[in-house]
């Protein structure tokens, strides 16, 4: 196979043959090929709404006092608002395709469980889910922002992103 698949870096290669696997889609070279055409729109997506909210391209998360938003490696979302007390908002969306995890999940008083680092999962002692595949990119507010303003932000960037991820997963496997 060559293409969008081949480009894709190996531990991306592996969450989307999981994918295919428990989704319900036809084995063989096109449909991982579909779902990395999916990725790739994904992490564009992702990347351009981090960009207009102002956001800073991170590699750790060591401010408890910034939200962030994550793409991880399986293609899902989680956004975490800043610690207010020991407390977090935090949601998790999930690919549309997925069928081992909850396609949304929230929490108004999540509490992590270690550091935020791209590579990683990110572990949750109380929270939407226990913990995410690692992270791919990862996004930081800006310091400045106000508590009420990060949370603004990220409840944006998050309706936003889930949108375009949907329609990037309707549209493409609507085709075909």
């Amino acid at each position: 196979m060559s293409g969008i698949f081949e480009s894709l870096e190996p531990a991306i290669q592996e969450h989307l043959k999981v994918i295919r696997e428990t989704s319900g889609l036809p084995e063989g070279d096109t449909s991982l090929e579909l779902l990395a055409e999916d990725w790739r729109e994904k992490e564009g997506a992702f990347d351009d709404q981090a960009r207009s909210m102002g956001m800073d391209q991170a590699e750790e998360c060591k401010d408890s006092s910034r939200g962030f938003l994550a793409l991880t490696y399986s293609g899902s979302l989680v956004a975490v608002g800043p610690e207010n007390g020991d407390k977090r908002k935090a949601v998790y969306v999930s690919i549309d395709r997925r069928r081992d995890v909850p396609a949304r999940a929230e929490s108004e008083d999540a509490v992590l469980g270690g550091s935020v680092v791209c590579g990683h999962e990110i572990v949750f002692e109380k929270g939407p889910v226990k913990k995410s595949s690692a992270i791919y990119r990862l996004a930081l507010l800006p310091s400045a922002l106000a508590l009420s303003d990060q949370h603004e932000r990220l409840d944006e960037a998050t309706v936003a992103l889930t949108k375009e991820f949907q329609a990037v997963d309707e549209t493409r496997f609507d085709e075909n």
